[in-house]
């Protein structure tokens, strides 16, 4: 017997979040189909969660969303919502405009693809998710540290939580406070810059291969962590210093017409220190910080995995 092939009507990628747990917008792979809604982890996955829109009501500018751009809601037959939220308003309007027609039609059921080769669509890097996340709260909230770390993707978040951990082991906790104090400032102020157009995501282009090439430094150094002291690992950890200073003065560089010469040199402090050779030393000395030292890599890794579009 022939296999029925289902067709999508739209693909692409949208932050998710049920109506129940709004604090929790996460990134997912979407197949929309005629009468119902797929969303996937990856574009790859197989597994996924369906939402069923024979019965389904569709919100185009839901107040669930709250200051959240270019989003809208599905409530189903069970009175359960979800909501969705598009990388651009050109984005939306398609979704939109495809859900509408997708909605009151029986499920045709799962959708067909290849997950070999899986299209995707829409925008995955983390400066352009941590730009859309802005638009429209930067300038109005005055929220303090904790709110604007929820303004940075998650991978951002993980990589700033990791190395709070291993200042706070190495150094003391007073440091850790101070370090994390000053990423979270800088990364929003070049978030906002890039928001109001006056930072393209081209121009970053050069601090991104530095910041890639030093991780990856650490992370070949991390394959040896408590096999060889830091003393039998300088080369390598010289060249991640090396890369982190070049990442330091292309930030610098790129920063100056907007930043106050005070904010500069919060950004060559935080450099400074968190890229030193002796700062590698002492941890990867320290035999009792592997279990943070892996969620630092771990963290690195995902960074460097993910594409800066430029």
């Amino acid at each position: 017997m022939e296999a029925i092939t289902i067709e999508i009507n739209q693909e692409g990628i949208l932050d998710f979040v049920k109506k129940s747990s709004l604090s929790k917008w996460k990134n997912r792979y979407v197949r929309l189909v005629d009468g119902g809604i797929y969303i996937y982890k990856t574009d790859k996955d197989e597994d996924f969660k369906c939402i069923d829109l024979e019965f389904s009501v569709l919100d185009s500018n839901p107040k669930e969303a709250g200051n959240r751009p270019n989003s809208f809601l599905i409530r189903d037959s069970h009175n359960k919502a979800f909501l969705f939220s598009a990388n651009t308003s050109q984005e939306y309007n398609k979704w939109l405009e495809n859900v509408k027609r997708s909605t009151g039609k029986k499920n045709s059921g799962c959708p067909t693809f290849d997950s070999a080769v899986a299209k995707r669509e829409g925008r995955n890097d983390i400066m352009f998710r941590a730009k859309k996340n802005l638009s429209g709260k930067i300038a109005s909230s005055g929220v303090g540290k904790s709110g604007l770390k929820k303004l940075i993707p998650e991978e951002g978040r993980e990589l700033i939580g990791s190395v709070k951990k291993i200042i706070k082991r190495v150094s003391n906790e007073e440091k850790a406070n101070e370090m994390e104090k000053n990423i979270l400032k800088i990364l929003i102020k070049v978030f906002f810059y890039i928001d109001s157009k006056a930072i393209q995501i081209s121009d970053l282009a050069k601090v991104d291969r530095a910041l890639r090439d030093g991780f990856n430094h650490l992370d070949r150094a991390f394959r040896y962590y408590g096999v060889k002291k830091a003393a039998d690992l300088v080369v390598i950890l010289e060249k991640a210093s090396t890369a982190l200073k070049e990442a330091e003065q292309e930030t610098v560089t790129l920063l100056t017409p907007f930043f106050r010469p005070h904010n500069i040199q919060l950004i060559r402090n935080t450099f400074a220190f968190l890229g030193s050779l002796d700062f590698f030393t002492k941890v990867w000395d320290d035999l009792e910080i592997e279990d943070d030292l892996f969620l630092l890599i771990s963290a690195l890794n995902k960074y460097t995995q993910i594409e800066l579009i430029y």
